[in-house]
């Protein structure tokens, strides 16, 4: 998952070039497709096993970044961008389930460290693009991606037989949630929109907001992407290792959010006069923040059942993915300048009011996932 989303957008000049066409488009087509995969994932997990659904899913990535890679113009690269989409959001979400599955303590912990590996591959994945460069067919990194999501499907698969996760159940009439879960789950997914807006804000301007500020070439500026994913990962292998080491899910999403808030506040202030250390609050920002969507989904997923969570977690990514596109656009109404106080100051109320959210505690009291952990 992390090798495709950093992919894409990474090839976009190389396949400019090529089709002789903007392929811009790409980027949005993909979160679409993202958007499609999370929604139609909660009809799927009903009928078909967390981890087979994830290997589908896996399945459709590789063919689309094969189509992709051979695409002749910049339509047929934009739809197979769309295709790959819908492909990692039915693996994420599937995944996030099948990390219930397996979790013993809670699914947080779990999601945390999975989420770190997607970080770390966002983060090598531009150097790949880069190497490929001196051949003059970047592209062709979308095949070696596609290689890797086959043999991931191959991997979850043979996985999935020592998971002893209930079969999906057939012929009967979906339910939905029931009231005491959705009070649940309320808080969280709110948050989780609001958390993934501020994250898409920092991975989308990743390359701007060094070359705004430092006022370096846009090409040697493109290594911000690789450096915000590093960040990423730091931050959540961090709260894995606080995980372990007998810190609660709550506790570290708390931490986390409160130090990015802090962060992004001190960027608003000193960024206009001192831009070097405004970077620098923005990265730590960024380290903080890193931890906070797999807290999130794995706090949500364990206060239910296993039934319920195969209900809950299409729409929870779902309710981030949305999230993904209406934060930026509302910061981008209040300013069109990614370095701007303003952009920092709204980022950090976000955080706040996450940190609020998260911090209510609400429980399924009949699930007896929400009963027996020490983390929902």
């Amino acid at each position: 998952m992390g090798a495709t989303a950093a992919a894409i957008p990474a090839v976009l000049p190389s396949v400019e070039q090529a089709v002789g066409a903007s392929v811009a488009s790409a980027v949005p087509a993909l979160f679409g497709g993202l958007l499609v995969g999370v929604l139609a994932s909660g009809l799927q997990l009903r009928r078909v096993r967390a981890m087979h659904l994830a290997a589908i899913g896996c399945l459709v990535q590789a063919i689309a970044l094969g189509g992709a890679a051979l695409a002749p113009t910049a339509t047929a690269f934009i739809v197979f961008a769309a295709v790959a989409g819908l492909g990692f959001g039915l693996t994420e979400a599937s995944a996030s389930l099948a990390s219930k599955a397996v979790s013993t303590t809670s699914t947080a912990a779990v999601l945390t460290a999975l989420t770190a590996t997607v970080a770390v591959t966002a983060a090598l994945t531009p150097f790949l693009v880069a190497a490929a460069a001196g051949t003059g067919r970047p592209p062709l990194v979308l095949l070696v991606v596609a290689a890797a999501q086959v043999a991931a499907a191959i991997a979850l698969v043979a996985g999935a037989r020592g998971i002893a996760a209930p079969a999906p159940v057939r012929g009967e009439r979906p339910r939905g949630l029931r009231r005491a879960s959705l009070l649940a789950l309320l808080p969280l997914a709110i948050a989780l929109p609001l958390y993934v807006g501020v994250e898409t804000v920092f991975a989308g301007w990743s390359a701007v907001i060094p070359a705004e500020l430092l006022q370096v070439d846009p090409a040697a500026a493109a290594i911000g992407t690789s450096v915000f994913w590093a960040l990423m990962a730091v931050g959540r292998f961090v709260s894995s290792a606080m995980l372990r080491s007998g810190a609660t899910a709550r506790t570290a999403l708390l931490m986390g959010l409160v130090t990015a808030a802090a962060m992004l506040a001190l960027a608003a202030v000193v960024t206009p006069a001192a831009p070097t250390f405004g970077l620098v609050a923005i990265a730590l920002a960024v380290v903080g923040l890193a931890p906070t969507y797999a807290l999130t989904v794995g706090l949500a997923l364990d206060r239910l059942d296993e039934t319920e969570a195969a209900k809950a977690t299409g729409v929870l990514v779902a309710c981030g993915a949305a999230g993904g596109s209406a934060v930026p656009a509302a910061i981008l109404l209040l300013t069109d300048d990614p370095t701007a106080p303003a952009t920092f100051v709204a980022t950090a109320v976000i955080c706040v009011i996450v940190a609020a959210l998260s911090a209510i505690r609400v429980s399924a009291t009949s699930s007896p996932a929400a009963t027996g952990s020490r983390t929902a």
